[in-house]
């Protein structure tokens, strides 16, 4: 013998199955607080990602000097490369980088020697070049909210490490290829990397610092 449901049986079940479905209905549809929150988030690091590629533009006028017997600028540019890596995600690293770099090669005179495309025939594009890499390795290795400190020096240091890879390869090329006057390895690594490898570490070490704190004080 079966047994009809009653009234008040199919009405819970009804109301179950509208729970079921509004509940679903709000997990699908994220509320309007987490909407704001995202887009606070987001408008966030494009706000750092330009204030990042602005530092970067303001450190080759502030500070720069030629290093005797290179065609080379000193600049505190690897600091602001390094402390973007710190505080960003990689693709907002690759925006304000890259941003820099078209920029200066539009014409506009923001990099520490020649701008516009003639800077492709120089040793500094060796370096530009470097930047967004570097900064994206860094930025991957740390991690943007990693809290150990000594993953961020290791980064940092990493970064470094990347830079002059890429700028050494580079200059190699453009002497042997280009300008066809090919230099030795020690002639390399002499003028166009220890002459700036102590100062690019200490830039590092601060960069590492300074994206700590701004990260532990939820600035970044």
């Amino acid at each position: 013998m079966t047994t009809r449901p009653g009234r008040h049986t199919i009405l819970a079940e009804n109301s179950h199955e509208s729970n079921v479905i509004g509940a679903a209905t709000m997990a699908a549809c994220p509320p309007a607080t987490n909407t704001r929150r995202f887009m606070h988030y987001k408008a966030k690091l494009l706000t750092h990602s330009a204030m990042m590629c602005a530092l970067l533009i303001i450190s080759t006028m502030w500070f720069k000097f030629a290093i005797p017997g290179t065609d080379i600028q000193f600049t505190t540019q690897v600091l602001f490369v390094l402390l973007c890596g710190q505080i960003l995600p990689p693709k907002y690293c690759l925006a304000s980088m890259g941003t820099y770099i078209a920029i200066g090669i539009a014409g506009v005179p923001v990099f520490s020697a020649t701008h516009g495309l003639a800077v492709i025939a120089t040793p500094s594009f060796g370096y530009l070049i470097s930047f967004p890499i570097a900064s994206m390795t860094v930025s991957f290795i740390t991690g943007r909210k990693q809290k150990s400190h000594s993953r961020r020096y290791a980064a940092s240091l990493i970064g470094v490490m990347v830079i002059y890879a890429i700028a050494l390869l580079y200059i190699a090329f453009l002497n042997a290829f280009y300008l066809g006057s090919p230099i030795s390895v020690s002639f390399l690594f002499q003028v166009y990397c220890l002459a700036f490898l102590p100062m690019d570490i200490l830039k590092g070490v601060i960069a590492s610092f300074l994206g700590g704190k701004l990260v532990s004080a939820n600035l970044a």
